[in-house]
């Protein structure tokens, strides 16, 4: 298979599948299609719009006031498009950020050959810290999606990062005196002349002490890997046609898990069955986030480049439950870890949103304080407040907020 330049991945995800709309509010519709396969009428806030403050959102709006406060900006150098906080107490207050850019030092050099560089950087941080400075940074090929396991491996925290190299690497966290450090631990490519797009952990909900990885990539390809002393294949579909875009599973059964893609399919997986087990093709874009409920067994979330997010009920994957225009393609979801009543979403163009899941899913408030697409998002796994990390792209930003919620 060809290579694949991250920046014509990139360009989907800018260019080509969305299209803006002035600030004035009128709506500029344009039926749009990518790689021949893609329909979807999308309209967007430009990534070039003021940053502005939040605001309360007149449509789908749930009467409950809330706030969101940015507390620190920090500029993370490369490009950021990953922001995730440890899960692992009494690690909840440290953060990582993920970045990737084109080397283009050798401006005579193919594109497609170009080195892309990344760079991960951690951080600890809680409601006193005055101001953001990383601890670590560590050097890699671009990254495209960071993960942590929801527990420790070998009695240390375990995150997993992919790259456009097509490596799915695993770094352990670990405390020396006081000083936290990065180490990495485990590698594996998972195929040549691809990216890989995003990774998830099978036992965010039950500990196990041989948890699987899932992968997914450039190349359309979904695999799984066996932490087991090192990382073995265990299974692996070729399930779209263009970019698998994401990868996730169900965390109430670590057989089953599911995909997204840039083919508009949305697919669920058996490890004990060699071929999908549901297709659906509800979606009227790309299929760019997975996300399962933790705390309500057969629950789950979709993000499209169509703007919508969508509640599933695991048990009927023929149509979702209900519906969402978010006003924005959504890259990340990621469910409130102590009330799953709330989501936080990164809407690319369209910002950041928080919602809430009622009989439906209500957008609360619009995050519009970034300048350029908005991918990365995340909650911080304490239940004393609600902060939040998110970063933006071309801008090169990441900021910490605070969610205010008036019950």
């Amino acid at each position: 298979m060809e290579a694949m330049d991250i920046q014509a991945v990139e360009s989907k995800l800018s260019d080509v599948t969305v299209t803006a709309i002035p600030m004035n509010g009128k709506s500029t519709h344009k039926e749009l299609g990518h790689t021949g396969n893609s329909h979807a009428t999308i309209s967007t806030v430009p990534s070039s719009s003021p940053s502005s403050v939040g605001k309360d959102k007149d449509n789908s709006m749930s009467n409950q006031m809330v706030s969101w406060s940015t507390k620190h900006r920090w500029h993370t150098g490369y490009s950021a498009d990953s922001v995730e906080w440890c899960p692992v107490e009494p690690f909840t207050d440290v953060l990582v950020c993920g970045t990737y850019q084109l080397d283009k030092s050798d401006e005579d050099q193919n594109v497609v050959k170009q080195k892309r560089l990344g760079r991960s950087y951690l951080f600890k941080i809680n409601k006193n810290t005055p101001e953001l400075c990383p601890v670590q940074s560590i050097d890699t090929s671009g990254i495209l999606d960071q993960k942590w396991c929801y527990h420790r491996i070998n009695d240390c925290p375990v995150l997993g990062i992919v790259t456009s190299e097509g490596c799915l690497q695993l770094y352990k966290l670990e405390d020396n005196d006081g000083t936290l450090n990065l180490n990495l631990w485990l590698e594996t490519s998972i195929g040549e002349n691809i990216l890989a797009l995003s990774l998830d952990w099978s036992t965010n909900k039950m500990t196990g002490v041989k948890p699987c990885v899932v992968v997914s990539d450039s190349g359309g390809n979904v695999t799984v890997w066996r932490v087991d002393g090192s990382l073995v294949k265990i299974g692996g579909w070729k399930a779209h046609d263009f970019e698998a875009w994401i990868g996730a599973f169900n965390y109430w059964n670590e057989n089953v898990l599911y995909s997204g893609g840039d083919d508009c399919v949305f697919k669920c997986y058996d490890l004990r069955s060699p071929d999908a087990v549901m297709m659906n093709r509800c979606h009227e874009a790309g299929v760019t986030s997975v996300r399962y409920n933790i705390d309500v067994e057969h629950q789950l979330l979709t993000g499209s480049y169509d703007e919508k997010v969508r509640l599933w009920d695991a048990r009927q994957l023929k149509r979702c439950i209900n519906e969402t225009d978010v006003c924005g393609g959504v890259w990340r979801l990621k469910w409130h870890p102590y009330n799953n009543n709330y989501i936080l979403a990164a809407c690319m163009y369209g910002g950041f949103r928080l919602l809430r899941l009622e009989e439906k899913i209500n957008i609360l408030y619009e995050y519009l304080e970034h300048e350029s697409i908005a991918y990365g998002a995340d909650w911080q796994f304490d239940n004393s407040l609600s902060m939040v990390a998110t970063c933006s792209f071309y801008d090169c930003n990441m900021h910490i907020g605070e969610i205010v919620f008036d019950e």
